[in-house]
C-alpha cells in the first residue's frame, strides 16, 4: 500500500468516526428536571428533547444577530430578569417599533395546547416562525434571518451536532421549540405547602389568601391547581392556567375591544375579546399584566377582579363583583406572591428582586393588620 492510499484510508476513517460521533451527539437524550407542582410536560415525537438540540435552542433565542437591527432577540421580550416575561406594557421590537401586546411568560410552555395570547398556533414549532417579518418582533422574515448564520462555523457544527444536517429554518424552529420545552418552573413555597405538605412553608396570611383563591375569589376556576385536596380530578400538577379563553373587559371602552383576542383567529361572536388564562407561576416578577399591560401591579389586578372586572357585551360570565375587603384583597396578594420559584428570583434583576421583596414584605406587613 502506497503512502498516498494510507493517507486516504485514514481520513475516510477519521470521517466515519467523526461522522459516528455526530450522529450519536444528536441523539443524546436530555435529561428534565421535573419541579415539585409540576409532571412530565408532552414531548412530540417527532421532535425529541436531546442536549445538542437544547445547546443550539439557546443560543438561538438569545441571539440578537437573527433581528434585522441585531440586537433584538428572543430574550429581548422574554426575559429571564422578569421570569421570561417583559416589563414593558407592550413588545418593543427591532428597531424600536412597538408591537400590539405584552409578552407573556414562556415558562411552562410545554404545557400549553395552544400558543399565543389568542392561541394562533399549536405548535411551539409554528410558533417560532412568527416574530420573523418586516412588520414582527425581529423585522426580518425567517429566510433572511437564517443567511445571517448559515455562514457562521459555530453555527454549521451546531446544526450538525443536533440535526445531523445544515443550517435551516425548520431545524432552528425545532431548536427554539426544544430549547423553551425545558424551561420548567416550580419549586415555589406553595409548591411545598400543597404538593410536599410542608405546613409551614406558607404563612398564616398566604394560606388565608390561598382559601380565597380557592374559595370566594374564585380564581382556581380558571387558574387550575390539581391536587386531591381541592379538586375532585386529584392530580399534582399546578399550571395555574385552564388554557381557555376569556372576556375580561380589558381594552374595552365606548363599546368597542381595541383588541379582538380570540375572535381574530375564530370569529366566533363568544369568542369577542377573549384571551387566553396566562400562568400565575412567578406573577410577581413578571409586572405589567394582562395582554395590553394595563394593570401596573398585583393590587390592581385584585381590584380589577373584585369590581368584576369590566361590564361588556361578552363578559365571561364567571366574573362577577367579589366583594373583598381590604384585609382579605391584601391577604390574596401575599399569596400570589408565594408562587415564586426561588430559582427565578434569583435570575431576577436587582431592581425586579427589590421591587418584589419590598411589596412582598409591605403586603404580607399590611395583611397583618
Amino acid at each position: 500500500m502506497t503512502s498516498h492510499s494510507r493517507i486516504l484510508r485514514l481520513l475516510v476513517l477519521l470521517s466515519a468516526v467523526f461522522g459516528s460521533a455526530q450522529a450519536q451527539s444528536a441523539k443524546k437524550p436530555y435529561q428534565l428536571a421535573i419541579p415539585l407542582g409540576l409532571i412530565e410536560p408532552d414531548i412530540p415525537r417527532e421532535n425529541q428533547l436531546t442536549a445538542a438540540k437544547v445547546a443550539l435552542g439557546k443560543k438561538l433565542f438569545f441571539d440578537p444577530r437573527l433581528s434585522l437591527d441585531q440586537r433584538t432577540s428572543c430574550g429581548t421580550c422574554h426575559d429571564p430578569k422578569h421570569a421570561f416575561a417583559e416589563d414593558r406594557t407592550v413588545s418593543v421590537g427591532s428597531g424600536n417599533r412597538t408591537l400590539r401586546r405584552n409578552a407573556p411568560t414562556v415558562l411552562n410552555v410545554g404545557f400549553l395546547v395552544n400558543v399565543m395570547w389568542d392561541g394562533k398556533f399549536q405548535t411551539l414549532e409554528d410558533q417560532a416562525k412568527d416574530p420573523f417579518t418586516p412588520w414582527g418582533d425581529m423585522g426580518i422574515y425567517v429566510g433572511d434571518a437564517i443567511d445571517r448564520i448559515a455562514g457562521s462555523s459555530d453555527y454549521r457544527n451546531l446544526f450538525e451536532q443536533a440535526f445531523g444536517s445544515p443550517v435551516s429554518v425548520k431545524n432552528m424552529c425545532d431548536a427554539l421549540a426544544t430549547y423553551e420545552r425545558t424551561l420548567l418552573t416550580g419549586n415555589s413555597r406553595f409548591d411545598r405547602y400543597l404538593y410536599g405538605r410542608e405546613g409551614q412553608a406558607l404563612s398564616e396570611v398566604e394560606r388565608q389568601g390561598f382559601e380565597i383563591f380557592i374559595g370566594q375569589g374564585s380564581c382556581v376556576t380558571c387558574h387550575d391547581v390539581f391536587h386531591p385536596d381541592i379538586n375532585e380530578l386529584g392530580g399534582a400538577i399546578a399550571t395555574f392556567s385552564d388554557q381557555r379563553y376569556h372576556n375580561l373587559g380589558v381594552g374595552y371602552e365606548n363599546g368597542r375591544m381595541t383588541d379582538l383576542g380570540r375572535y381574530e383567529r375564530t370569529r366566533e361572536p363568544s369568542e369577542w375579546g377573549s384571551f387566553r388564562t396566562p400562568t400565575l407561576r412567578n406573577v410577581a416578577l413578571t409586572a405589567p399584566y394582562m395582554h395590553d399591560g394595563s394593570l401596573p401591579t398585583l393590587e390592581e389586578v385584585v381590584d380589577f377582579y373584585n369590581r368584576g372586572g369590566k361590564p361588556n357585551r361578552n363578559l365571561s360570565p364567571g366574573l362577577h363583583p367579589l366583594y373583598l375587603t381590604p384585609a382579605e384583597k391584601r391577604a390574596l396578594v401575599a399569596f400570589l406572591r408565594s408562587l415564586t420559584d426561588p430559582q427565578m428570583e434569583i435570575q431576577a434583576g436587582p431592581e425586579t428582586r427589590a421591587n418584589s421583596g419590598s411589596a412582598r414584605a409591605k403586603s404580607a406587613a399590611n395583611a397583618q393588620r
